[in-house]
């Protein structure tokens, strides 16, 4: 069944190699943000979206932009320029393959300079043994690209509770948690799929 609702963005197929390769910072704010600066608007989600493949970048930036809440996304296609953009960032999204080395060691090299943002794998890698390296250096989640729909929206439900449960620690609960939280509501996922 096809959706025609004209607010919802279209659900294509990810390829699995990239087309190509992009050094440079693109800065897609979502419709929901206004004119802010892409480092700190309050209530708003500062993605850096790490792929050498521009087709999706641009895919999870129009799924961001179409999101009730306020997320933008940063795209650079390679390790050393998300290492360049991290600041103002609130969490890295990054491919395993990049044209300068591996979403796993650009990881560990943000672990190892100290940034605590969360880290979501969105990758056409599918091999288990790479999913494990990815969270014994600190990745936070793992997705493997596929056309399934409501990838996007998974991606985004899981960058949203990242960082709200990164900020909840850094600054303290918003509100204090209910008891009609079941156990473990304030837990990291570690993997969707």
């Amino acid at each position: 069944m096809t959706d025609h609702n004209p607010s919802t963005p279209p659900t294509q197929p990810e390829t699995a190699e990239p087309r190509q390769s992009t050094d440079a910072v693109t800065a897609t704010e979502s419709a929901a943000a206004g004119a802010g600066s892409v480092d700190g608007e309050p209530g708003r989600i500062d993605v850096l979206h790490v792929d050498p493949d521009p087709r999706s970048a641009e895919l999870l930036a129009t799924f961001a932009a179409h999101a009730a809440d306020p997320i933008s996304v940063r795209s650079v296609g390679r390790a050393e320029a998300a290492l360049a953009a991290i600041d103002g960032t609130d969490c890295v999204v990054t491919e395993q393959r990049l044209p300068d080395g591996s979403g796993v060691a650009l990881v560990d090299r943000l672990r190892g300079d100290g940034e605590t943002l969360p880290v979501v794998f969105h990758t056409t890698h599918r091999d288990e043994r790479v999913e494990a390296r990815a969270f014994g250096v600190g990745a936070d989640a793992y997705f493997e690209k596929r056309s399934s729909r409501g990838q996007y929206e998974r991606i985004l439900d899981c960058v949203r509770s990242l960082v709200e449960t990164r900020d909840s620690r850094r600054f303290g609960p918003a509100e204090p948690p209910s008891v009609d939280d079941p156990p473990g509501a304030s837990e990291t996922i570690r993997s969707e799929e």
